[in-house]
């Protein structure tokens, strides 16, 4: 019986914090305000990045930005309510797929980061990017 009363406490306690999470809003996704904001990140994780054109997705979950005068892009995601920064490089890319919709999927040679979506105001813009990145595929 002790364990019954153990476990309906758990219960209680957990359903409690989730509820004040929720109520408190504490699990807020980070968002890339500009994509001035995505540079400075870009800048202050690898020191002297340059940057060149860059894009922000329209949600603001995800930007990125080619390095001026180099071979790589800089790519900043949110997860969560951090962000995560990857700087992709050719032979780091498997597969950038466009959908009708001007939605960008991006597949990296890295298992550690999932494949994502951008969404984009201008099909063209997209496009340029998916040309881009498929550029970079071995």
């Amino acid at each position: 019986m002790t364990f019954v009363w153990v476990m309906l406490g758990s219960f209680a306690g957990i359903s409690a914090m989730v509820a004040l999470n929720v109520l408190l809003r504490l699990g807020k996704p980070a968002r890339i305000a500009s994509l001035d904001e995505a540079i400075e990140q870009l800048d202050t994780d690898a020191i002297g990045f340059r940057a060149g054109n860059g894009v922000l997705a329209d949600d603001g979950s995800a930007a990125l930005v080619e390095e001026s005068g180099g071979r790589r892009i800089g790519l900043l995601k949110s997860k969560g309510d951090k962000f995560v920064i990857r700087y992709i490089e050719p032979g780091l890319v498997r597969a950038a797929r466009l959908a009708d919709d001007a939605r960008l999927t991006v597949r990296l040679n890295d298992f550690t980061f999932p494949p994502f979506t951008m969404a984009f105001a201008d099909a063209g813009e997209a496009r340029f990017w998916a040309d881009k990145l498929n550029a970079m595929q071995e």
